[in-house]
């Protein structure tokens, strides 16, 4: 087992031991190497921040200068605190690798083992790729700048000496600035990887925990078996406890350190390579840097993270034994150890209340993105979506000048339809053919103008999104949560494919009736029969046209992921309101209570994001069904008029494609409105599902006050409040555009 257990440390131990962070027991030898951390303390790292503050000080007036100064500054600070806290813990940090050999942490059984040799390779790649990851970046951070610009120091740093190449002091400094440089890079080697193989090891040691708690059934036949195993289990779980516990102490304040010079590095490389864009090798370096800078924080909070994750699904492989068929002893140890297992262990910075479990990468965040990253991307491209604090004048400028672009080239378009439909005013075909378009562009003005206006309260609304309070904390949550982000993504796909077939089959259209007319139906500013004059406004309209169709897209399918993020969150809450369980004693009328409240609590902030997704869909929604009803209308009388036989089956195809996306542009709203309003129906019969008649008194009394405020369901609303957005709604669209062609139909003839 010792042998075993030295692979999560032993390699980072004689890493960090280079720099004689742990003295030898002998005499002499100690004196060398205590020696040996003064001179490299003193030398390599503190004359070397010496040296890169001077330099930041220096050139105070140059802000290229500081940029490149503040991200190895920063690192080095990094490495500076590193060194020093191993130096004062090493005594106790050796004690922590010896305890990593205890009886209680050694595998037992063939499934322990193969759980063993899974977390020692996983420890074992983990280090090594971190090792060639940090080392290739440190070759490319440095070789490069001694083949190609070896008149210049590889990094920003005060020089004493004259920066001439030709002579010795040059290159004195340019030597100690590359082997300061490779010290900061061996040590966070030794470092980083030694601090995730102990939360790898921590996280193998609770899945011997939950292999044993499957045990517990073997023995269910045997009460004092079944209390023996048991009080091994809670003995095993308190080790690691304390083993954790251990870590936090030794490691976690440096760890915390290390990601407040991360966010630091992070900064300043992402202004420097705004900043330098035009200084290809010092750019190539910083954005080399920040990959590794990155890989060094992921390691930390993601194993981390899984110690969390794994000490939070414990007490349900706990509950899953059949501890019902245990005597009363053993079921009062279970309870006692169930009400331990709630509180998770999770590694904590030096703030209390925030933990390594993913800080910077977490599941739940990257899960929500999906509902909305690339729609939020292309607002942001079109100048309506917010601005973070923190932007520029020129980005400020920059963001004006293209939303000030789409809405002159939106007016022109609305503008050039009117002109036409006033011009042809008794022509009953064309004015369709114009009004189907000019009907589409008036709700694309309608997305943009509510967007731009409501761009601070929607911009809010991603970020409740975001929030820990809307996260999945079961694996039947995360199932459904992973479930919805499948499906708005298939949606998205599906639908952008769809209606950009459709736009390029209207732009496709003129090439197959020889260039005689133009894509759109708009008012011609010059005679379509040169050729030049043809192109441009070909030009012109595809310009027109295809900027608005991805709008149309961005916005459909970002309602339809905030509806769905919605429902998804309905369907959670119903989980937890059926899953609130029966009273086993009365102690557990207190945690029913509590569940009661978060519930309670939880589902005021679905209302107040559903007040927020109805902001987003309510206007333009509206005015999306009332277009759609003038578009449907123009589309089948257009269809009721064309005629296959001579040689019009393009402009039939177009036409019937261009109305089966409109219908599932106004039918996925729809739809996913409906799911919300069915999904918060159930939430009173979930209540109602659980167990409440052992309950105490307060608690019925609590589940009544919920069930008559589930009793009114969410609706999505339109401008009209009795009228809501539903499969009904969308059903009563269709009616009404079919009856209203059906009377222009008579009408006409």
């Amino acid at each position: 087992m010792a042998e075993n257990a030295e692979i999560f440390y032993k390699r980072q131990r004689a890493f960090l031991n280079i720099f004689s962070l742990w003295p030898p027991e002998s005499g002499y030898r100690r004196s060398l190497h205590q020696i040996n951390f003064i001179h490299v303390i003193g030398f390599w790292v503190l004359l070397f921040d010496l040296l890169v503050i001077l330099h930041i000080l220096g050139n105070l007036n140059r802000m290229s200068e500081v940029v490149k100064a503040f991200f190895v500054l920063a690192t080095s600070l990094g490495v500076t605190i590193k060194l020093i806290s191993i130096k004062w813990y090493n005594v106790e940090l050796d004690k922590l690798f010896g305890s990593l050999d205890d009886e209680e942490f050694r595998p037992q059984g063939p499934k322990e083992r193969a759980i063993f040799a899974a977390a020692c390779e996983t420890s074992r790649w983990q280090r090594d790729g971190y090792m060639f990851l940090s080392l290739a970046a440190l070759g490319m951070i440095l070789i490069p700048q001694l083949i190609f610009e070896w008149s210049h120091l590889p990094l920003p740093a005060y020089s004493p000496f004259d920066e001439d190449p030709r002579k010795p002091g040059y290159w004195i400094l340019y030597t100690y600035l590359f082997l300061g440089e490779t010290i900061s890079c061996l040590t966070n080697i030794g470092f980083d990887p030694l601090c995730s193989s102990l939360f790898i090891f921590i996280k193998c040691q609770l899945d011997f925990v939950a292999v044993r708690f499957s045990k517990l059934d073997h023995e269910s036949e045997d009460d004092s078996t079944v209390g023996e195993e048991l009080r091994k289990c809670i003995r095993q779980h308190m080790a690691i406890v304390d083993l954790t516990a251990q870590v936090e102490k030794l490691l976690t304040k440096t760890i915390s350190l290390q990601v407040f010079c991360s966010v630091l590095v992070l900064t300043a490389n992402f202004y420097a390579i705004a900043l330098l864009s035009n200084e290809k090798l010092v750019l190539f370096k910083f954005i080399v840097y920040q990959a590794a800078m990155l890989a060094q924080i992921f390691i930390m909070c993601y194993y981390a993270g899984e110690v969390t994750q794994r000490s939070s699904e414990l007490p349900h492989e706990l509950y899953k034994t059949q501890w019902v068929n245990w005597s009363r002893p053993n079921r009062r140890i279970l309870l006692l150890f169930m009400q331990r297992l709630q509180s998770n262990l999770r590694i904590r910075t030096i703030n209390p209340s925030l933990s390594f479990d993913l800080m910077l990468f977490s599941s739940h965040q990257l899960v929500t993105e999906d509902f909305y990253k690339y729609q939020v991307w292309y607002f942001q491209i079109l100048g309506a979506w917010r601005l973070p604090i923190w932007a520029t004048n020129g980005q400020k400028r920059l963001h004006a000048f293209r939303f000030g672009f789409i809405l002159v080239m939106l007016w022109v378009m609305l503008l050039l339809f009117a002109v036409e439909l006033v011009n042809n005013i008794s022509r009953m075909r064309h004015i369709l053919k114009v009004f189907f378009m000019f009907a589409t562009e008036m709700s694309c003005m309608t997305k943009l103008m509510h967007l731009k206006s409501r761009s601070r309260k929607l911009a809010y609304m991603v970020e409740m999104m975001r929030s820990k309070t809307f996260s999945a904390r079961e694996s039947e949550e995360i199932e459904i949560m992973e479930s919805a982000r499948r499906v708005v993504i298939k949606m998205r796909n599906f639908y952008g494919i769809s209606s950009l077939g459709t736009a390029s089959l209207i732009l496709l259209v003129p090439f197959f009736a020889g260039l005689e007319e133009l894509p759109l139906t708009m008012y011609e500013v010059c005679n379509i029969q040169g050729s030049l004059c043809y192109w441009l406004l070909f030009v012109f309209h595809c310009a027109c046209l295809l900027p608005t169709c991805v709008l149309n897209i961005t916005y459909d399918s970002e309602a339809f992921s905030l509806l769905t993020f919605l429902r998804v969150q309905l369907q959670m809450l119903v989980l937890r309101l059926e899953k609130l369980g029966s009273k086993i004693d009365p102690r557990d009328n207190q945690r029913i209570a509590w569940e009661l409240r978060e519930c309670a609590r939880y589902y005021n902030s679905i209302v107040q994001l559903k007040d927020l997704v109805e902001e987003f869909i309510k206007v333009p929604g509206s005015v999306q069904l009332m277009c759609s009803v003038l578009v449907l209308v123009s589309n089948l009388y257009d269809m009721s008029t064309i005629s296959i036989a001579n040689g019009e089956g393009i402009y039939m195809a177009k036409t019937c494609i261009y109305q089966l996306v409109m219908l599932w542009q106004i039918f996925i709203i729809c739809y996913a409105s409906n799911e919300v309003t069915i999904y918060s129906y159930r939430l009173c019969h979930a209540i109602y599902s659980s167990q409440w008649t052992a309950w105490s008194r307060i608690n019925r009394r609590m589940i009544l006050l919920m069930m008559m405020r589930f009793d009114s369901p969410l609706l999505l609303r339109t401008l009209n409040p009795t009228f809501v957005f539903s499969l009904e709604a969308f059903g009563s669209i269709v009616n009404v555009s079919y009856s209203y062609f059906a009377l222009l139909k008579r009408v006409n003839s």
